[in-house]
């Protein structure tokens, strides 16, 4: 079967469009458990009991849980089987399972859960013919904006647009990391408050006068006395310089891309890695730079990253001559 998003899915199971099967296929640990909330707040909706049960494969007896799905609570309660990674079942257990999932008791619940994303294996292939694959991997990049927003939501807060960008720009690693800030500031704020940025930086510990997204801009402007007063400036907060040299590497990846003779010229980035505030930027970097220029800015963060892996260069001397030859050229 298709697989489908869990922001999807989420939206089905919050106008009640329940199903009695579930598979969850990726190992945030915290997507999964989202998932779950979400489901116990769909199934006790009407006031009903729910009866919970998280299984791991270690501890698993599958032929009773089938049994105990496929019959009903003495009591009408609902029950919820959570099977985590049941790879290792085999011979009349499996078949029994799968058998389940092709038909599962309207009275009952259960949700698969397979950490290992690798269509190859057979249980992937088994199950996914029968039960549409969730993605409850880590989110790409590009995905988290709309992440920011459905948690914003979910805990019944608001933020400015700064701030939200902000967010991104500060926890934007995980899911859970902008799940976890957002919860913080919630409790610190006045109800009924949007989050702004003084709040964003009160809450989530952030101290520095600059964030990374200013010297890829400052270096996109082609401002050399900026991008050098930034890049020392995050340098000496602790800020890795290997990091601001992939955030300009992919900045000018999409420049190049826009650049090409077949290219969009649009705000929108192609590699998705980029946050709002430098993509709707790009059109104006792009009159910056020529195509020859761009390829050979992209050869030297390549070097760059090189010369910093394999230990040859690192450090404020190395950004600053990166930043030199970037911003007054390299001719």
């Amino acid at each position: 079967m298709k697989s489908v998003s869990l922001r999807e899915t989420f939206d089905s199971l919050r106008n009640r469009e329940l199903s009695s099967a579930y598979f969850l296929n990726g190992d945030d640990y915290y997507l999964q458990s989202l998932f779950v909330d979400e489901l116990m707040k769909a199934l006790s909706s009407d006031g009903s009991a729910v009866e919970k049960h998280f299984v791991s494969a270690e501890s698993a007896d599958y032929t009773s849980i089938v049994t105990d799905l496929s019959s009903d609570s003495l009591f009408g309660d609902c029950k919820l089987y959570i099977l985590h990674n049941p790879t290792r079942i085999s011979g009349k257990a499996k078949d029994d399972l799968f058998r389940y999932c092709s038909s599962p008791s309207s009275n009952n619940c259960l949700v698969v859960m397979l950490d290992k994303v690798d269509r190859r294996l057979a249980f992937y292939k088994n199950l996914s013919r029968l039960l549409p694959p969730i993605n409850t991997s880590p989110p790409f990049p590009n995905k988290m904006t709309g992440w920011v927003q459905f948690l914003l939501k979910r805990n019944g807060v608001s933020a400015t647009t700064e701030a939200s960008e902000l967010l991104l720009e500060l926890c934007g690693d995980s899911v859970y990391h902008i799940a976890n800030e957002i919860e913080k500031i919630k409790i610190g704020i006045p109800e009924n408050y949007q989050i702004d940025v003084s709040h964003i930086k009160e809450f989530c510990g952030w101290k520095r006068e600059f964030f990374p997204w200013h010297l890829s801009d400052a270096v996109a402007r082609r401002d050399l006395k900026g991008s050098v007063q930034i890049g020392r400036s995050l340098v000496s907060q602790g800020i890795d310089v290997s990091s601001l040299v992939s955030n300009l590497a992919t900045l000018f990846q999409e420049l190049y891309l826009m650049r090409l003779p077949d290219g969009d010229n649009g705000p929108s980035p192609k590699t998705g890695w980029l946050n709002q505030i430098l993509s709707r930027k790009l059109p104006n970097y792009l009159n910056n730079f020529s195509q020859n220029e761009l390829e050979e800015i992209i050869k030297s963060l390549y070097k760059a990253d090189q010369n910093i892996k394999t230990g040859k260069s690192s450090g404020e001397r190395l950004l600053i001559s990166l930043l030199h030859r970037i911003t007054v050229g390299h001719a």
